[in-house]
């Protein structure tokens, strides 16, 4: 068959061999690092919240915490992600890890500002790419522009604007996310407006960005949460996955998770509406590591080749998370300290329940 876009076509490269699975595997347990490193910075954030002090207690693992969470761990996995889906530019999330380890482990946090900015810049080049040399879509421009927001909170972040990286790392999240389960809508067909009242909703949440870089940070906020709803609103009716919890196997596995996290995101939003400090929270362990927990088993054939069998104890991890946060979201407001402490507690055990869970899938998969 002849080809009806030459242009295209000479555009498009031969597909380079699959990155080598020992470097992706290497890359990948560094994330691994990098989550723990999170995970304890947060722990002793809570903990000292629990017993009422503000001061710099813990003060290296307090600050490593958020940012080593999001431009460490999540930055080196969606750039993994993407760099092993297109076979090219694993540095991107090798500098992303290399960033968490120096921030968390050494307290280089300049180094490590640098190589998650250099790691941001690299996965928009990535994106770049892909819309250039494959195709570009609506779906790809929301995970890109994901990216940008990223880049736009690690400066924030590098400068002492907080706020800014705050709410561009979340946004980096959030689109990314967006961007995915639109590409899956595609396989349905969904009323004229449903797709409009999707692009409303990107177009706020990177005007709450954009108001945010220019200082106009209580604006920004209250666009940023109400968008929020509305894609929670959104997910929920539309979603493919809210139509699939009955499902045997990971894909039900996955539906539960996702709709369980939509359902977080739209309680985060009235939260965050409301002026709730914990929302920040609701949104990144209700919202995006029920994404994480529900990804995980598809995730896990495409970087390391392993393949999970299915169980039913998988679900637990997310019960016990939603569980802990519920409580922490009832001791924040009223500065709780033991319920901050058991909720802490659930957190972590949430954590490592879902990789005692993971690891005894794959070693009775295959």
């Amino acid at each position: 068959m002849v080809n009806a876009n030459p242009a295209a076509a000479a555009r498009r490269p031969a597909e380079p061999p699959p990155l080598p699975r020992g470097a992706v595997a290497a890359v990948a347990l560094l994330a691994v690092l990098n989550l723990l490193g999170a995970l304890g910075g947060g722990l002793v954030r809570l903990g000292s919240l629990a017993a009422g002090e503000h001061g710099p207690t813990g003060a290296l693992a307090v600050a490593a915490h958020g940012a080593v969470m999001m431009a460490g761990f999540f930055g080196t996995l969606i750039a993994l992600e993407r760099a092993v889906a297109l076979r090219r530019g694993l540095w991107v999330p090798a500098l992303a890890a290399a960033g968490g380890l120096l921030a968390w482990g050494g307290g280089w946090w300049r180094p490590a500002e640098v190589l998650w900015a250099l790691s941001a810049a690299g996965l928009v080049g990535l994106y770049a790419w892909a819309g250039w040399r494959r195709a570009m879509s609506l779906p790809l421009a929301v995970e890109a522009s994901g990216a940008v927001a990223l880049l736009v909170g690690t400066l924030g972040f590098a400068f002492g604007h907080i706020d800014l990286a705050r709410l561009g790392w979340s946004a980096f999240l959030v689109l990314t996310i967006a961007g995915e389960r639109r590409e899956l809508t595609r396989l349905v067909r969904l009323p004229r407006w449903s797709a409009q009242a999707f692009l409303v909703c990107w177009a706020a949440l990177a005007l709450a960005v954009v108001l945010a870089a220019f200082g106009a940070t209580g604006v920004a906020l209250a666009l940023w949460w109400a968008a929020l709803a509305a894609l929670a609103l959104w997910l929920l009716r539309f979603d493919v996955a809210t139509k699939q919890w009955r499902a045997k196997g990971w894909a039900g596995h996955t539906a539960i998770c996702l709709s369980v996290g939509y359902v977080w995101l739209a309680l985060a939003a009235m939260l965050g509406l409301a002026g709730q400090a914990v929302a920040w929270h609701g949104l990144w362990l209700g919202f995006v590591m029920a994404m994480v927990f529900g990804h995980a088993p598809i995730m896990l054939p495409a970087l390391a080749g392993w393949r999970p069998e299915p169980t039913r104890w998988a679900l637990l991890p997310l019960g016990v998370l939603g569980l802990s946060l519920v409580l922490r979201t009832l001791a924040a407001p009223t500065g709780w300290s033991a319920g901050l402490a058991v909720a802490g507690a659930g957190h972590a055990l949430a954590f490592v329940l879902f990789g005692a869970v993971m690891v005894r899938a794959v070693r009775r998969g295959r």
